[in-house]
């Protein structure tokens, strides 16, 4: 047995530290407690209504439930499903998240597939909803930027870094996208049916139960591409929109065009678009700046680090919505850890751009669905404040020179874009 003075030393260590965990447990409560009392009296009040959520923090004005809607901008969607010898979700998965896109969705659609998958497709469409399946690719090698590339994105593969969850066949699904949209316009357009605006959607982006029917809604569109434009200083038809998940490191106000595609999380690529003639623009633009980073030996298997690489050559272009944006005043009286997101209940946050684009009422019944999800949806203030917020439209050029300075300018462009 240790002398009874060490004895007694140790004692009265293990009692010291009982007594600081049993402290702080004391201290972690009130600061929870406390913080409970100054959200509830601080904050109760920000979301009273959805109405003065949508006022304060989106570009929408009040529409009255009169307003005619004749001369809505007519919308298309254009998607896409090549199956993929080995992928890291199930075929049940695909399928399921199929049947949410394509079954309530109302809005005409244009979907590529293959011609054993065409029927899967046309199954899930919802009936009597306008669709066009085109099954003339068998294989996102077979579209004319990508043809004969396959032996080049083999030999790209051993360059990327996600190399375990990724293969050349899904590199060229990525790549893809900007022809496939493009292309849906145009062969519309010869059958003489035009749209004021087209967006890329990914097949697999509706992910969970949802209550979106005329999506995106037209006049939501058409007021975000009139505030973007006085954002931009560019006009609505040269717009082009794709959401953001964050802002490019700050080491990259020194990128330059040949330096290739930027690895970063910034842009999404799973919805983009804009007018047909800036949907053109930008078909030519990526396969352009695609051919030139390949044959410098560059890595672009990837879609959204080439999107990041173009977003810095034409910031003037872009408009976007950024769920995150910490100076958003939708974030004011967020606390991380307490509340659901970052701007509130508002389902899988990547997805966010679904909520921000669809029109008030559906916004409405989405709120109450997600905030029916949370861990205290019969807690009456905190459903209240958990609704999610609307958030404004961003210029891209406003949020470059918010994280590279005033002074950053555009890389210099030297690739010459074709003009058709």
């Amino acid at each position: 047995m240790p002398p009874k003075k060490v004895w007694y030393r140790k004692m009265y260590s293990l009692t010291a530290t009982t007594r600081v965990r049993r402290a702080a447990r004391v201290l972690s409560t009130i600061l929870v407690l406390s913080f409970i009392f100054y959200a509830h009296g601080s904050l109760r009040d920000f979301s009273s209504t959805t109405t003065a959520l949508d006022e304060l923090h989106g570009p929408e004005a009040p529409i009255a439930p009169t307003e005619p809607t004749t001369n809505e901008p007519p919308i298309l969607l254009v998607s896409a499903m090549f199956p993929l010898p080995t992928s890291k979700h199930s075929a049940e998965d695909y399928v399921y998240w199929l049947r949410e896109i394509l079954g309530p969705i109302t809005t005409n659609i244009y979907f590529f597939t293959t011609p054993e998958f065409a029927p899967t497709i046309r199954s899930a469409r919802g009936h009597g909803l306008p669709i066009t399946v085109d099954t003339t690719y068998s294989s996102p090698f077979h579209i004319p930027p990508l043809k004969g590339l396959e032996e080049q994105y083999r030999k790209m593969y051993a360059l990327d870094r996600e190399k375990s969850i990724h293969s050349p066949d899904l590199y060229a699904i990525w790549n893809a996208k900007p022809f496939l949209l493009d292309h849906a316009v145009k062969k519309l357009a010869e059958k003489q049916q035009t749209y004021t605006y087209a967006f890329w959607n990914d097949a697999g982006s509706f992910r969970t139960t949802h209550r979106y029917k005329e999506w995106p809604s037209p006049r939501r569109v058409e007021q975000i591409w009139k505030q973007g434009s006085r954002l931009a200083g560019t006009p609505q038809e040269d717009l082009f929109f794709f959401p953001l998940c964050a802002l490019p490191g700050v080491s990259m106000r020194y990128w330059k065009e040949d330096m290739g595609p930027v690895d970063y999380d910034v842009s999404e690529g799973s919805f983009f678009g804009g007018n047909p003639k800036t949907i053109s623009w930008w078909s030519r633009t990526y396969y352009a700046y695609h051919g030139y980073y390949l044959s410098l030996g560059l890595f672009v298997g990837k879609d959204q680090t080439l999107i990041n690489a173009l977003m810095l050559l034409f910031p003037e272009r872009f408009i976007t919505v950024w769920y995150s944006d910490p100076l958003a005043p939708a974030h004011s009286g967020i606390i991380r850890h307490f509340d659901q997101g970052h701007l509130g209940a508002c389902g899988m946050e990547w997805f966010y751009y679904q909520f921000w684009l669809a029109d008030s009422q559906t916004r409405d019944v989405m709120r109450e669905l997600w905030t029916s999800w949370t861990k205290w949806a019969n807690w009456e203030w905190w459903r209240e404040r958990q609704k999610c917020r609307m958030t404004g439209v961003l210029a891209l050029k406003d949020l470059l020179a918010r994280q590279f300075g005033t002074t950053w300018t555009p890389p210099a462009r030297t690739l010459e874009i074709p003009t058709s």
